[in-house]
């Protein structure tokens, strides 16, 4: 049985040293254009169900819930969109967190699109906050809230909320004060972000080093929104401002 096996084996080997090599001789193509010749017949019962679909979803992406003062991009080091969604994650913190929160931290690209000047839609919100990256609430030694500073020196800035003033130059930090205050390395310090930069993800590595980490699941969209929402039923505007919380220097 042994022989059979080790024969077999041989044969099999042979076959495959004679297997015929092939190569690429020749190669043609031509162009195709895609355009509506190639569209099958519409369905007329399905192309209504999509209408339907749609109508809906239109009217509610199209529903004005507030007004924003100013234009608003998302850059770094600082912007007014960063800002602004950094301040109300920090406040959605100090909401729900017993002890408050005691920074909010948010990507440049956590936004997709500008906010626009007047009349703010759903459709807006939606485009802005793209993303579903819900809250998420960690508690973090001031030695690694450190890093995650000396990681904003590095890429030139994010958004961070407007109780940080954060200096850095030539790609590292100079200073920073929290609420007025250096950093602790030794104390404990409630973040608002989202999961997304609480897995350590976009310079964030220090974020895994979280004594604790809390997923609310609540969209930072459906924060925004609320937001809008509230400001609205206040009768103010959404307005942002530039306050040096983030200076660097080359």
């Amino acid at each position: 049985m042994r022989i059979k096996t080790i024969w077999i084996a041989l044969l099999a080997l042979s076959l495959l040293s004679c297997k015929q090599a092939y190569h690429i001789t020749e190669m043609r193509g031509t162009l195709v254009e895609m355009n509506s010749s190639f569209d099958t017949p519409l369905h007329p019962g399905m192309h209504a169900l999509v209408q339907s679909y749609k109508t809906a979803l239109d009217q509610e992406m199209n529903e004005v819930i507030g007004y924003s003062a100013q234009a608003m991009d998302y850059k770094r080091p600082e912007s007014l969109l960063t800002n602004l969604t950094s301040d109300v994650m920090k406040a959605y913190g100090d909401e729900h967190l017993p002890d408050g929160a005691d920074v909010g931290v948010m990507n440049v690209h956590g936004h997709r699109a500008a906010m626009p000047q007047g009349a703010v839609t759903v459709g807006n919100l939606y485009e802005i906050y793209s993303f579903d990256n819900t809250i998420t609430f960690l508690e973090l030694k001031g030695r690694d809230l450190e890093k995650i500073f000396d990681a904003y020196a590095r890429i030139g800035g994010a958004g961070i909320s407007s109780n940080v003033r954060l200096v850095a130059e030539g790609g590292k930090v100079k200073s920073v004060t929290i609420d007025g205050k250096p950093v602790d390395r030794d104390s404990i310090y409630h973040i608002v972000t989202l999961d997304y930069l609480a897995e350590g993800n976009d310079n964030m590595s220090a974020f895994r080093n979280a004594l604790s980490s809390v997923n609310t699941g609540i969209t930072l969209r459906d924060v925004m929104i609320d937001y809008v929402k509230e400001q609205t039923r206040r009768g103010i505007a959404v307005e942002s401002v530039l306050d040096d919380r983030i200076t660097i220097t080359k």
